[in-house]
């Protein structure tokens, strides 16, 4: 586990509270507002630990890497993205692999490839905001990027079958 050099404790625990805020705030503002702020807090948070005294510069830790390194990038790259890139290939392009590449380093960390990891992502943000945020279907469909609404909810009650909306990214 990291720990923060204590010059740099102060704000990066001043940004990650900000950044919990606006995680708390979600329906209080235009979503794409609270998107694009959670995104900011989140890179300014990162970029904060990342060049906090005492870390490491990313190419000269030996631990971590090969697969297992890749697939943490994936899972990061996902967490900041699922809502609107949905296919295997836009990870790769974005992490700069190819998509066979990426799905050996997603088997090899979880037995499952990454459209699973993909799906399961969106299913835990889809039963969240139905569930605890009281958000309606069409909402959370056009939320994760489904064009029909309909294909929502084919997936959320069987994710693991071919939809058209997981054949083509979301609309513009």
């Amino acid at each position: 586990m990291l720990s923060p050099h204590h010059d740099a404790a102060a704000p990066l625990q001043q940004t990650a509270l900000q950044l919990l805020d606006e995680h708390r705030a979600l329906g209080r503002r235009l979503l794409d507002i609270h998107h694009a702020l959670r995104r900011s807090l989140l890179e300014a948070l990162l970029l904060r630990l990342a060049n906090s005294p005492g870390i490491a510069p990313g190419g000269t830790a030996t631990a971590g890497t090969g697969r297992a390194d890749r697939y943490g990038r994936f899972l990061d790259a996902l967490e900041l993205h699922f809502r609107e890139l949905h296919q295997a290939a836009d990870y790769a392009e974005l992490l700069g692999c190819s998509v066979r590449t990426l799905s050996r380093a997603a088997r090899d960390a979880t037995g499952k490839g990454m459209r699973e990891r993909i799906d399961e992502r969106r299913l835990l943000e889809a039963r969240r905001l139905l569930g605890a945020a009281r958000w309606g279907a069409r909402a959370v469909a056009v939320h994760l990027g489904f064009t029909d609404p309909g294909n929502f909810g084919r997936f959320f009650r069987d994710p693991y079958r071919s939809y058209p909306d997981r054949l083509r990214g979301p609309t513009q």
